[in-house]
């Protein structure tokens, strides 16, 4: 009797464990297969595997996924089934073929079962197309951003803000400050004395909090040297591996500042040079005019004036 009850509790189990297996299997957004160990021949396939694929169920049962034309590598079917003799697939990224010739990335996993006393395999193959074009899309954006950064004229760095530390900077950067790139992303702003005030630090700090971003901030920074640079700052908050870091764009305005000093006195001495020769002019017409009168006689002096 006992062992009577033993079976049929062992029976219950199977049949629960089979039903909850065949719940999954037919709600599961992944597509999903059960094929023979020996050759491959698909024996059921989930609604998500006919909705990948664009294939019936009718079209896939007895067939292999070679015969279905899914693989869109040439030749690698065999291969798979052949590693599947000897061990699992865990996360195996290979392209596949709808019916329809559109091709995806999946994502797939595999593992031999007992069904029934048959040699089968559990074949499950996640979709990851979308995941894929965001990877490149975000690749090409990185190179973009990367060919940008290191090619741009000013100087362009990226801090950590909490430390000042360096993590990225450019040749205009370094030419700003006199340090090599190597050398720059050892040490912070700070330790490299870039800022001439660290007062004009915490402002650009605190209207970055105020606005979001700053826009032509001006400030001094030193060179290795001891020369000082005049720059306008334009900086942007971005988050890298969870830091709040800071992207500064540094122009350097020197040069220009100087000449533009220069054209103002250059300005105001001629603009002195010209009234000096104004007055000089007058003058000189005031004395000539008053000789012309002495000379002229008394009589004409007093009929002038």
């Amino acid at each position: 009797m006992r062992e009577v009850i033993i079976d049929t509790s062992d029976r219950e189990a199977s049949c629960l464990s089979e039903g909850k297996f065949a719940s999954v299997f037919a709600q599961c957004p992944d597509a999903m297969i059960i094929a023979s160990l020996a050759d491959g021949h698909i024996m059921d396939a989930n609604a998500a595997f006919v909705e990948r694929t664009g294939l019936t169920l009718d079209e896939v049962i007895g067939k292999t996924p070679t015969q279905l034309d899914l693989w869109a590598v040439p030749g690698i079917g065999p291969k798979v089934l052949q590693q599947l003799q000897t061990g699992n697939i865990h996360n195996l990224e290979i392209p596949f073929r709808r019916k329809n010739g559109e091709t995806f990335s999946g994502l797939m996993s595999a593992q031999p079962f007992d069904q029934s006393s048959t040699q089968a395999v559990l074949v499950i193959v996640r979709d990851i197309t979308q995941r894929k074009q965001a990877q490149q899309q975000l690749q090409l954006s990185e190179e973009k951003f990367a060919k940008a950064f290191h090619a741009s004229p000013d100087g362009l760095a990226i801090t950590r803000q909490q430390d000042g530390m360096l993590l990225e900077v450019n040749e205009g950067f370094c030419r700003i400050t006199g340090y090599s790139e190597a050398y720059c992303l050892e040490h912070s702003t700070f330790d490299l004395g870039v800022w001439v005030d660290l007062g004009d630090r915490s402002r650009l700090i605190e209207q970055l909090k105020r606005h979001g971003s700053v826009r032509d901030f001006r400030a001094r920074l030193r060179n290795v040297d001891g020369s000082i640079r005049l720059c306008e700052l334009s900086s942007h908050p971005i988050v890298i591996a969870g830091d709040d870091c800071l992207l500064t764009i540094a122009r350097d305005i020197t040069e220009s500042r100087q000449m533009q000093e220069k054209l103002h006195l250059a300005a105001t001495v001629f603009e002195s040079t010209a009234e000096g020769v104004l007055i000089g002019s007058i003058s000189f017409f005031v004395f000539g005019l008053v000789r012309a009168c002495r000379q002229a006689g008394p009589c004409f002096t007093s009929s002038v004036w």
